[in-house]
């Protein structure tokens, strides 16, 4: 009788860590990405280019992030070729989906943001 009443309880607790640890684990990946794309634009895309551009960045982003799905396009702040020293950031706004069995989905919008200096 008692476990029939706290199975629901701790399916929820069991089901909830597993879907925050997975959204942790693609924030982490997002975050990464975004590191990895303002380090390449800071760079000016080298040494696969010489001229660095807005798709150069956005497939470098994509490759960084590990197999999770990007939301939109990835925004570039800064041209580094011309303003040498100045950060630059890329960054998008990328939902989050956490399900969770009992409970429905308490998914979240993030804005994903990584900044570099432009050498």
């Amino acid at each position: 009788m008692e476990f029939a009443i706290l199975l629901p309880l701790m399916m929820v607790i069991l089901f909830g860590t597993i879907a925050f640890g997975i959204a942790l684990s693609r924030l982490q990946a997002y975050v990464s990405a975004a590191r990895e794309g303002a380090r390449y634009a800071a760079v000016h895309c080298a040494p696969e280019a010489s001229q660095c551009s807005q798709g150069l960045v956005q497939s470098r982003v994509a490759a960084a992030a590990a197999g999770n799905p990007l939301n939109g396009s990835v925004n570039v702040s800064t041209d580094c070729s011309v303003n040498h020293g100045s950060p630059v950031t890329v960054s998008w706004p990328q939902p989050i989906p956490i399900e969770i069995p009992f409970v429905g989905d308490l998914s979240v919008t993030v804005n994903i943001s990584g900044t570099f200096r432009c050498e």
